[in-house]
């Protein structure tokens, strides 16, 4: 595990993971939004993205919140996320992650954002939002 202070950003849409078939065609209402993480495999096709206008006959979770992880790192460095997710553990708080070339991305729910960020805070990170460090214990 690194032991380097990471920044993460709180990025601004409130997110749904959305769980289809993996045969299902992507529309292109499906692709808009500041972020946007798809995944398929042969049993389903994920799609993370802003929750409004899910279709009704799409399975999801909403109320979701994105930490951006300020990279970028290439794809050899060791240690980010768990930088980040071991002590999101520890507290037993839920999350869901996305990574791409350059960096991850971590989801909390909305309802424990404020938590995540004071032991996010705690474990040594820097968590933004709107390009402004947050104080130890809230986002400013």
């Amino acid at each position: 595990m690194t032991n380097k202070r990471l920044i993460l950003t709180l990025q601004p849409d409130i997110l749904a993971i959305c769980r289809l078939d993996p045969a299902t065609q992507i529309s292109a209402d499906m692709l808009k939004g500041n972020f946007v993480a798809i995944t398929k495999t042969d049993e389903e096709l994920s799609i993370i993205r802003p929750q409004e206008n899910i279709p009704d006959e799409v399975i999801y979770t909403k109320g979701w919140r994105c930490l951006r992880i300020e990279g970028p790192f290439t794809p050899g460095t060791t240690g980010i996320l768990a930088a980040v997710l071991s002590p999101l553990a520890d507290a037993k708080l839920s999350v869901f992650t996305a990574t791409t070339y350059d960096t991850g991305h971590v989801l909390v729910q909305e309802k424990n954002l404020n938590l995540a960020i004071q032991i996010l805070a705690q474990a040594g990170h820097t968590v933004r939002s709107e390009n402004k460090a947050t104080a130890p214990h809230a986002i400013q």
